[in-house]
């Protein structure tokens, strides 16, 4: 038997109960990818037009893949204390989306969507949008994930905010620019 051959045959029989996977045993979100984005046409300003809500889904299906448990979370300002990111809630998404696409997603009709998804979140016990997916439930996440988001921040004032980008003291003077095709101090 040649020296390799034994070593991965002692490799092998080594428990390895203990050691934790990194990679997700289920790609989110599996087959139920129509059904997130038809949810995020639902929860998202229908002003955002359907491409943009399918884009938004996307970058939450990004964000759920690339989730890494126990990565360090920001303290934030007279927080000292470090948080660090919980079990991920893909698994608890997948069956939640399985649910939604049954029922609440089926209906044609918005209104009627909009209305089961209420009463959904009612029934979780959800009465606020976290300040950032907490894991709860997909609807109330993807809703904060972009609610959240530089993007949302820019369209609620229509202007080029970019509130997680320093624009440095030399420009925290000037106004920021509008929105491609919005009003100059529309919203401010």
């Amino acid at each position: 038997m040649r020296r390799r051959a034994l070593i991965q045959s002692l490799i092998a029989c080594l428990p390895l109960r203990g050691v934790r996977l990194w990679a997700q045993t289920a790609t989110f979100p599996g087959t139920h990818d129509a059904a997130l984005k038809e949810l995020a046409a639902t929860v998202l300003p229908a002003s955002l037009g359907r491409a943009a809500t399918d884009a938004v889904a996307v970058q939450f299906i990004r964000w759920v893949r690339e989730y890494r448990v126990g990565a360090e979370m920001q303290a934030g300002y007279g927080y000292p204390v470090v948080r660090y990111k919980p079990e991920s809630p893909a698994a608890r998404y997948m069956a939640q989306l399985e649910a939604l696409a049954k029922d609440p997603l089926s209906s044609s009709d918005q209104a009627t969507r909009r209305r089961q998804l209420a009463s959904g979140l009612a029934e979780a016990k959800i009465g606020n949008l976290p300040g950032f997916p907490d894991g709860k439930h997909i609807v109330s996440d993807l809703m904060s994930f972009y609610f959240m988001s530089p993007e949302a921040n820019d369209i609620a004032y229509n202007a080029q905010i970019g509130k997680d980008k320093c624009r440095g003291l030399k420009n925290s003077a000037p106004m920021p620019p509008p929105l491609k095709g919005g009003k100059k101090n529309a919203a401010l």
